[in-house]
């Protein structure tokens, strides 16, 4: 089984489209197995709402009253999908802004049958294009990924901080039983960066496959702070490089 986690904030515009494109996967892909986790972290423009409306799909909404940021909707989907997952399932974390193509998700779960246990959407491998995003914040993105893989190289990966990934469920509920809450405690986008870590200290086999991003199709701006997010990466890698696990 597929299980699709999907954090949301003010996504109300472009969940019907990914969730429409999820939905004609699921049919043409998987005998129309793919579930969906909706996690509404508190937005106030009716996601909830348009992500129940969804048709052709297995769709789950999950409510935050009051908005609690990329780290706890994450860990509210995560937690959320393990309790249907069985340990051979796969379980795909994506952005709900529509950049995240959902046709790769095929070449994602034949990874995992390949016995991968992380398979990350890079925008660093042969093959990826990224579309809509201004050079500098290109040229930044490129320089982070080279300052990350050195300051702290896990093997396998070159994107750290992409969202869209597909997970082994097993090596998820490892991660749960091994850290609790704890296992996903960085606050912001760098959560991502320190969920990849965590797993690597656990064997994980963690591998790639070239990503086209396609913010031309994100209806509304980024919710990032950069600079607030680098800083907060950066500071976690040097953390992690030290053996902290705070």
């Amino acid at each position: 089984m597929i299980i699709v986690v999907l954090p949301a904030y003010n996504e109300a515009a472009a969940i019907s489209p990914l969730l429409a494109r999820l939905a004609s996967l699921s049919s043409q892909h998987f005998d129309n197995a793919v579930r969906v986790i909706v996690v509404d972290d508190g937005s106030t423009d009716g996601t909830a709402q348009q992500a129940r409306a969804a048709t052709g799909l297995d769709v789950q909404v999950v409510v935050h009253e009051r908005n609690q940021g990329l780290s706890a909707a994450i860990k509210t989907g995560l937690q959320a999908a393990l309790q249907i997952a069985r340990d051979d399932d796969i379980i795909v974390a994506m952005d709900s802004d529509d950049t995240h193509t959902p046709g790769l998700i095929p070449r994602m779960a034949q990874r995992v049958e390949e016995g991968n246990d992380v398979v990350i959407a890079s925008r660093y491998q042969p093959g990826a294009r990224v579309l809509g995003v201004p050079a500098f914040r290109q040229l930044l993105s490129n320089g982070m990924s080279w300052l990350f893989r050195l300051v702290y190289p896990v093997r396998g990966a070159r994107d750290y901080s992409c969202g869209y990934r597909a997970y082994r469920a097993g090596l998820l509920r490892h991660a749960f039983a091994r850290w609790g809450d704890g296992f996903i405690s960085e606050r912001g986008f760098s959560c991502m960066v320190d969920i990849l870590i965590k797993l690597s200290l656990l064997d994980a086999i963690i591998t790639e496959v070239p990503m086209v991003l396609r913010y031309d199709r994100k209806p509304g701006k980024s919710k990032m702070n950069v600079r607030k997010t680098v800083t907060q990466t950066l500071s976690l890698l040097l953390r992690r490089r030290l053996g902290r696990l705070d």
